[in-house]
């Protein structure tokens, strides 16, 4: 799992590091530090877009909908 804290130390470098750049992922684990390689941060990225389209399409808020 991902901490909080290693969560919040992913989204700086996630927003600065291009896209483009072939070593990406090893240049955002050399930020995040840690345990977490860059295989780790590739897949918490995947995850992340995937959570991120799961709001987005809408689901999320017919789930909810029932706590009110």
């Amino acid at each position: 799992g991902w901490s909080w804290e290693e969560n919040k130390l992913f989204e700086v470098p996630l927003a600065v590091v291009d896209e483009q750049q072939p070593d990406r992922w090893e240049v955002i684990a050399a930020i995040v530090g840690g345990e977490k390689s860059a295989e780790d941060m590739q897949k918490h990225y995947v995850v992340l877009l995937e959570d991120l389209q799961y709001i987005g399409s809408g689901e999320l808020d017919h789930k909810l909908g029932g706590l009110d």
